[in-house]
């Protein structure tokens, strides 16, 4: 947003002639208009003296509109996590549902978790020795 010198001086509850000062001592840039009018960024504004005490009017309507924006932007992803949410518990619900698993396969996949093969050497190694006890007892 630009602005002249007078909006920023409301802005900032400062004097024409301070704002005027910081553009001289080269502290706050601005640019010209068309007609020559000084006008200066409000980042540049913000740089030198911080956030704005007031605000203008031209820029608490624009707030009042972004958080009403903001406000539904939130109300519709929390609509979406809450049908996310009912899904998801609906998903459990007919998981639990289902029967349990045979006995013998919760035996090998506990005895799976507790010896990890990741590079699959112990299977290689079983192979190994019950080939070798084959060849062995024939």
């Amino acid at each position: 947003m630009q602005l002249t010198v007078s909006k920023a001086a409301r802005l900032y509850g400062k004097a024409r002639s301070t704002i005027h000062r910081a553009i001289e001592a080269g502290r706050l840039s601005c640019s010209f208009s068309g007609d020559g009018t000084r006008i200066i960024d409000l980042t540049e504004l913000i740089r030198v003296w911080g956030e704005p005490p007031r605000k203008l009017p031209e820029m608490q309507q624009r707030d009042v509109f972004e958080m009403a924006e903001a406000q539904q932007a939130v109300a519709q992803e929390l609509a979406a996590m809450r049908r996310e949410l009912m899904a998801l518990r609906e998903e459990v619900a007919q998981l639990r549902a289902l029967p349990a698993p045979p006995q013998e396969a919760k035996a090998s996949g506990e005895a799976e978790a507790a010896a990890p093969d990741p590079h699959g050497f112990h299977a290689m190694i079983k192979a190994i020795r019950e080939s070798e006890k084959d060849n062995g007892s024939s």
